[in-house]
């Protein structure tokens, strides 16, 4: 990789991490009161529309400079800017939570669980009601749900106690990159400029 192509990627890179970054701002900004529809728009749903749109957007740059971009090379493109960008988003959210407001973090994120299990609670309630589940499939229901409510509660406690440590964002990104790698090789199937045969006699 030349050295124009090696800084064009971490350049992008670089700046897909500071957009990134705008999201745990957000959440530190307003996580605490806002709605469990308003978290799944902002966080779920814009959040992969402003990832891809970024990274589709600059790989076909890249690619533009190429005749033929295969699916290594487009693979390649989408997962170093990625990785480079998850690498910058997970050092500002350690300075953000780990280091900075450790307790915010664990406050918004322990209400956000817990209301997650109410709507589980609401579920299983309306299952009932509606005659899906009988007595027996609704006792069994409500012990699994109050078993896995101790275990968040738990959980918390726990957190809250020991606090986050240093590399709790660092773990996570490991598995992130993980689902990044599979999401990036769904795209550069329809980044990559295939080669045009020419049958000749």
């Amino acid at each position: 990789m030349e050295k124009q192509e090696k800084e064009f990627i971490l350049n992008k890179g670089l700046i897909l991490g500071l957009v990134l970054l705008l999201f745990p701002i957000t959440d530190l900004l307003y996580g605490l009161n806002m709605s469990t529809n308003s978290y799944f728009l902002i966080f779920a749903l814009f959040w992969i529309v402003v990832y891809t749109f970024f990274i589709i957007k600059w790989s076909k740059e890249f690619a533009s400079y190429y005749e033929l971009f295969p699916f290594k090379d487009a693979f390649r493109t989408l997962f170093v800017i990625s990785a480079l960008a998850f690498a910058v988003l997970t050092v500002g959210k350690t300075l953000i939570w780990t280091v900075a407001y450790p307790d915010k973090y664990i406050e918004i994120n322990e209400k956000r669980e817990l209301e997650f299990m109410s709507l589980q609670k609401s579920v299983i309630d309306n299952a009932y009601k509606n005659g899906t589940f009988n007595e027996d499939k609704y006792e069994e229901q409500l012990e699994g749900y109050k078993i896995n409510q101790n275990l968040l509660q738990s959980k918390w406690e726990v957190m809250k106690s020991e606090g986050l440590g240093t590399t709790y964002f660092l773990q996570v990104l490991v598995s992130v990159l993980f689902f990044v790698a599979i999401y990036c090789a769904i795209l550069a199937l329809f980044i990559r400029k295939k080669e045009n045969f020419i049958k000749t006699n």
